[in-house]
């Protein structure tokens, strides 16, 4: 958890901090107008498709192929409620400005858990020495299928996935109230940026576990539906998929040992938010109505 809070940490002190207007009507004002900032808070689920893991160490270098790989929830609803447990779950934080009408860009943080699946049959190709266990040799396609034991080879980043990026949105309405104070928004949008990654792998009985890194990169498109309430709060559902890529993902403190890793994934986001309002300079026709 300290891991996560020293990221939003960083991630709050680059955002900018932005003047909130503290007397308004809700007249003429609507949340995708020029000058609308928004913040998020949620939670997702996610999927991973099967990849090939590159393993390599002074003794070792092999790659195993079609790698499956699932996401860890958080089992207990209190650490989704609880202040001192809200970045134990995989979640999401954004915050977003709308720099012209309906088209807004913005920073954000998704915390996933990747975790390869235990008892996998696993090909690989390559070389490994100098281990008490089973997997030493030499291994080729024609050797097929290898049971793999968690405790000789388990690799996982549940500290996490962490994927930052800057994403530029698209709003329009669906449906909205004739005095605006609900709608119903369709979200389409795309983005990228730095992945950080907190590793733990075992290997050859022993677990190892790294520090927070920069790992690779990652590009993601995403859609999804917002609903508003009283040009304030929302709620939004949000679906994502994209494309990670950890040219040089450390499994064990130094730089000796790492993984090389790509992979698509899948996101499923509930959220929740609010939207501000920023003053602007210059009067004009189609700015909220200030009191």
């Amino acid at each position: 958890m300290k891991n996560q809070l020293r990221i939003l940490l960083i991630f709050c002190l680059l955002t900018p901090t932005v003047g909130l207007a503290q007397k308004y009507s809700y007249k003429k004002k609507f949340g995708t107008q020029k000058n609308t900032v928004y913040f998020y808070w949620g939670y997702n689920r996610s999927a991973f498709t099967k990849s090939n893991i590159n393993f390599h160490g002074p003794n070792y270098d092999f790659t195993a192929y079609s790698v499956k790989a699932h996401d860890r929830p958080a089992k207990r609803f209190s650490q989704y409620v609880y202040p001192d447990s809200l970045t134990i779950p995989q979640f999401n934080i954004r915050i977003g400005w709308y720099y012209k009408f309906r088209w807004d860009v913005s920073i954000g943080y998704d915390h996933m858990k990747y975790v390869m699946a235990g008892g996998q049959n696993l090909s690989l190709n390559g070389v490994i020495e100098g281990t008490s266990g089973s997997l030493n040799g030499t291994y080729t396609d024609a050797d097929g299928f290898v049971p793999i034991n968690n405790s000789e080879l388990h690799y996982e980043n549940t500290n996490g996935l962490n994927y930052i990026s800057v994403q530029l949105n698209n709003t329009a309405p669906l449906y909205k109230t004739k005095n605006l104070k609900f709608a119903i928004q369709r979200r389409l949008g795309g983005g990228l940026g730095p992945v950080i990654t907190q590793t733990d792998f075992h290997w050859d009985g022993t677990r190892y576990s790294t520090n927070l890194k920069f790992a690779g990169y990652g590009i993601s498109l995403h859609s999804g539906l917002r609903f508003d309430f009283f040009n304030r709060f929302f709620f939004q559902t949000n679906g994502s998929a994209g494309f990670i890529h950890l040219p040089k993902n450390f499994t064990r403190l130094g730089n000796q040992h790492y993984a090389k890793h790509k992979f698509v994934f899948a996101q499923w986001e509930l959220l929740g938010g609010v939207l501000f309002y920023l003053r602007t300079k210059n009067a004009c026709d189609t700015c909220p109505d200030w009191h």
